[in-house]
């Protein structure tokens, strides 16, 4: 998997320099959490850092395309986790349609996902969600999911959102359910093409006495318009297709 781990660098590279070409829209970003896990057991807390990218383009005049990479890492031996996701869709000024297909390596666990998803725009609100599948290969992990997201534009370059989440989790003996819900937002400053982000997601499982409260903050450097500009013709999409670490793997 040390491949994946240079494809997703590489790409995150790549996404960096993508505004030379004029081509599409996207970001690179930098970003902190610090996750406070409750185990019924005792709470194991942590702090993560980690680099992303998105960068959307159009392949044909219908038919849209959008990368996502992303590296972390966090407190701890064994934590690091990257990953590449690809997205194919259409999309006009009222809605978008689409699937991805992703690969990642979680703490050494190599694990693959697919999924639809979509968005529908309103005046300054869009609704979005995406059913995924994703496989563990170690363990033998089977997980679906859904997610759905809110997010209202206050202005076109301030944005907050809210998110929920469902995801099965099938692991030999383990047979669970995983609930998550999130607040969070983002702003662009006006000067320079920068725009400062947060949020916060709590999780919790129906059986197993897990449960987790993520707090995320960070930095991006945009290009291809405002954050408007971005969810209705840009990089909308990575926050929808990340089941699997959403859920631990």
């Amino acid at each position: 998997m040390k491949s994946v781990l240079i494809g997703a660098l590489s790409a995150v590279a790549l996404l960096a320099v993508a505004p030379a070409a004029n081509a599409g829209s996207g970001y690179v970003g930098a970003a902190y959490t610090r996750a406070e896990v409750d185990t019924g057991f005792g709470d194991d807390d942590s702090d993560g850092y980690g680099i992303e990218g998105a960068w959307a383009f159009k392949a044909t005049p219908s038919l849209g395309v959008q990368i996502d990479a992303a590296f972390s890492d966090s407190d701890g031996s064994n934590n690091e986790a990257y990953g590449l996701t690809g997205h194919v869709n259409a999309r006009n000024d009222k809605y978008l349609v689409g699937g991805f297909v992703g690969l990642a390596d979680i703490a050494d666990e190599t694990v693959w996902s697919v999924g639809v998803e979509g968005e529908k725009y309103f005046n300054n609100v869009t609704v979005a969600g995406a059913f995924g599948y994703a496989n563990a290969d170690d363990s033998d992990a089977d997980i679906w999911g859904v997610d759905s997201q809110v997010r209202y534009f206050l202005t076109d370059n301030f944005r907050i959102q809210g998110a929920l989440g469902w995801a099965k989790v099938e692991a030999g003996p383990f047979d669970d359910n995983a609930w998550s819900a999130g607040v969070g937002g983002e702003y662009k400053f006006a000067a320079v093409p920068v725009s400062v982000y947060g949020g916060y997601t709590r999780t919790e499982f129906d059986d197993a006495n897990i449960s987790s409260d993520a707090f995320t903050i960070g930095v991006r450097y945009n290009f291809g318009g405002s954050l408007k500009d971005r969810d209705r013709n840009g990089a909308s999409l990575a926050g929808l297709s990340s089941l699997a670490s959403r859920v631990g793997f």
